[in-house]
């Protein structure tokens, strides 16, 4: 049998030895901007953990993936990563090591169904709101900063990936503007437009979606009166939305959805069979 074509000469390598004695790097996951990522190993435990490498080429972000990787030993919370350990490579690159999650983040889901859009969206701003609960402010929350990972009792748990480098910045107004346009994305396909060019109406294309998403997400977006929308006040909303489809679901007043059948969200869970299933994994 032939032996498998070497991988691209600009494809990185995992570090050739122990990371500080203890953690292994093995499989790539993700080339980013700032970090590589590796699957690897905990050898003293047994752990899989994720392991972030700050990339050689990127050494002036180096105070800022510093600040970032010790913002997460802050605070601790089922809806934020957790990290496990800080320290340097041999030839002085940060690293981060953290727990190892299976799924995708929100910038490759692309556009989904109106239900997932909004369970996602839940979920994000409930850990924005947790975050805001310890005065912590993100600053620059994009779509890849959450991540829809499996859980253990079936569907799938948003987690946030970072806190931000503590951006004086930063803000909550910020963060909450941030996960609107999230949803907006997630809805349309699209970031959403200035208020200048707004459309009549945001949601005409996203099928079954019920007037009241269509008029909240008009309301967070351009109405300048809501300088006050705390990330709990769009969790909150965005589940009176599902409840809301919920109900009228079981009543059977709810229209097919695109598939031509029924969709029931659910709080608790996201359900990801209406999305492809390529490029699971880990991302910077």
């Amino acid at each position: 049998m032939a032996a498998p074509p070497p991988p691209p000469a600009d494809t990185p390598s995992p570090p050739s030895y122990l990371l500080e004695g203890r953690y292994l790097a093995e499989k790539l996951l993700s080339h980013g901007d700032t970090a590589d990522v590796f699957s690897g190993t905990d050898t003293w435990s047994g752990e899989l953990v994720a392991i972030r490498i700050l990339r050689a080429d990127r050494a002036d972000r180096g105070a800022a993936f510093r600040r970032m990787s010790e913002r997460l030993f802050g605070t601790t919370s089922a809806r934020l990563l957790r990290a496990i350990h800080i320290g340097e490579d041999r030839d002085g690159n940060p690293f981060l090591v953290t727990e190892l999650l299976v799924g995708r983040d929100v910038e490759r889901l692309g556009r989904v169904r109106w239900e997932v859009a909004c369970e996602i969206t839940r979920q994000a701003a409930a850990a924005v709101a947790e975050m805001h609960l310890h005065g912590l402010h993100h600053g620059a929350l994009r779509p890849s900063t959450f991540f829809v990972a499996a859980a253990n009792a079936g569907g799938s748990r948003v987690k946030l990936l970072d806190l931000g480098t503590g951006d004086r910045t930063a803000t909550a107004q910020k963060d909450v503007r941030a996960l609107c346009s999230i949803l907006h994305r997630l809805l349309v396909g699209r970031p959403p437009l200035p208020a200048k060019a707004r459309p009549a109406r945001l949601l005409t294309s996203v099928n079954g979606a019920p007037p009241g998403l269509e008029e909240a997400l008009a309301r967070w977006l351009y109405d300048e009166g809501e300088v006050n929308l705390g990330a709990i006040d769009v969790a909150s909303e965005l589940k009176a939305i599902i409840d809301a489809a919920n109900s009228e679901f079981w009543s059977g007043g709810s229209p097919p959805s695109s598939s031509g059948s029924h969709a029931l969200p659910r709080p608790s869970r996201i359900s990801m069979a209406a999305v492809s299933d390529d490029d699971d994994g880990e991302d910077a």
